[in-house]
């Protein structure tokens, strides 16, 4: 009995895997043979459309090309429906020979661009984030190379996950979406690329904040922030320390009310220097934003707007320099800081804020602290959100699906 318990152990490294899809690609299917066939080893249904013959199975991998007139969904590959559940985890990996404009990921339906909840390559050679029907630019997608990635369907919206070297990473949280039916599939339009697999378990997992605060409390002292995330998860609650001058809850929002040297700045410590920050901001004057790599109040970064500009700040020895500063509106508000390592990525309403910068000064490699940084009393912070970029094996919770 023994023997036999150890011998499951080595093929099952993470237990019995119950799955909702599960498409290998093992089988081999001609052009024009692909619809209605099963999943395999499945479960799933394949649903095609492929007027001119473009999608092929074959040696462990679905291929699609482009039509001679490219357009959204022909080829497209859907499967059956999936409830909205936060939680719920789709994974894949692709490899684009040709770039262009293809996705994979959740639909609302079975036809054209998938783009509720989706990984997009585009004609411009970038790998983009869908959610909600709107897209956003990431970082270049390099041909001919395989793509591990991962989506995590949320309440509302969803979070984006590519493994580099081995490490799952966060890209990006969004809160635009919310259709309670969704469509998995992959399709082309410009695009010649393979997928190897598309899995979704039938086990739920959701990342969990570092910290997260609406301030919907009593009005007064900052306290601790929530114990329950965005989608419901648990969530640590963190202490808030008033590093320069005083902040307070007001009316479900952070609030300064007392600045020292013209500077009120707020903290938690989440143990962790490559942590994602953003809040949502509201300006009555100068200069409001989130800090992150809190040291003390000489050392730190910043992201705040200023009225009319969005600018990423770093402060070394109490000597300020402007790493990114762009005129963009601050319309409604919603801010956020990617780090990772020295480099730094700026968004304002999911758009990105000049381009990918570095800051490698040794005294803004260590701070664990992140939190709210104002210049005016009558500024707020709301939606105050730090997520792991995932660089300390955070996320190591999706491998067991992604074998």
């Amino acid at each position: 009995m023994r023997r036999m318990i150890r011998n499951l152990a080595v093929l099952f490294p993470h237990g019995v895997i119950r799955w909702l899809l599960r498409d290998e690609f093992s089988d081999t299917r001609a052009a024009g043979a692909v619809n209605g066939t099963p999943a395999t080893p499945g479960p799933g249904t394949r649903t095609v459309t492929d007027t001119d013959n473009k999608l092929t199975i074959g040696g462990g991998v679905a291929n699609f090309a482009p039509n001679t007139v490219p357009a959204d969904g022909d080829p497209g590959l859907w499967y059956g429906a999936v409830a909205r559940v936060a939680g719920r985890v789709l994974l894949f990996r692709a490899n684009w020979a040709v770039r262009g404009w293809s996705g994979v990921g959740f639909d609302t339906n079975q036809v054209g661009a998938i783009s509720e909840l989706s990984f997009v390559s585009d004609n411009a050679n970038l790998l983009r984030f869908y959610e909600g029907g709107l897209g956003y630019n990431w970082w270049s997608l390099l041909a001919a190379t395989n793509y591990d990635l991962a989506l995590v369907v949320g309440t509302v919206g969803g979070c984006f996950f590519i493994r580099s070297a081995g490490v799952w990473l966060l890209e990006w949280t969004g809160r635009l979406g919310n259709t309670a039916t969704l469509y998995p599939g992959i399709q082309s339009n410009a695009a010649t690329f393979a997928v190897d697999y598309i899995r979704i378990p039938d086990a739920l997992w959701l990342p969990t904040p570092l910290a997260y605060d609406i301030f919907a409390r009593a009005d007064g002292a900052l306290g601790s922030s929530e114990i329950w995330g965005p989608d419901n998860q648990i969530v640590t609650a963190r202490v808030w320390n008033n590093r320069v001058g005083t902040t307070l809850v007001a009316t479900t929002a952070a609030q300064a009310s007392a600045l020292v040297g013209g500077v009120a700045i707020a903290t938690v410590n989440t143990g962790t220097v490559n942590a994602i920050t953003g809040a949502t901001l509201t300006r009555a004057g100068n200069e409001v934003g989130v800090v992150l790599r809190y040291v003390d109040a000489d050392n730190y970064v910043r992201a705040i707007h200023d009225g009319t500009n969005c600018k990423l700040v770093k402060r070394v020895a109490a000597a300020e320099t402007d790493v990114i500063s762009a005129v963009v509106a601050l319309g409604a508000g919603a801010i956020r800081v990617i780090p990772d390592g020295t480099a730094f990525r700026l968004f304002l309403n999911n758009a990105a804020v000049g381009v990918v910068s570095t800051i490698n000064d040794a005294a803004l490699q260590t701070g664990t602290e992140q939190g709210l940084y104002s210049t005016n009393v009558g500024n707020t912070q709301d939606r105050f959100l730090v997520m792991a970029r995932g660089s300390n094996g955070e996320y190591a919770a999706l491998n067991k699906w992604s074998f």
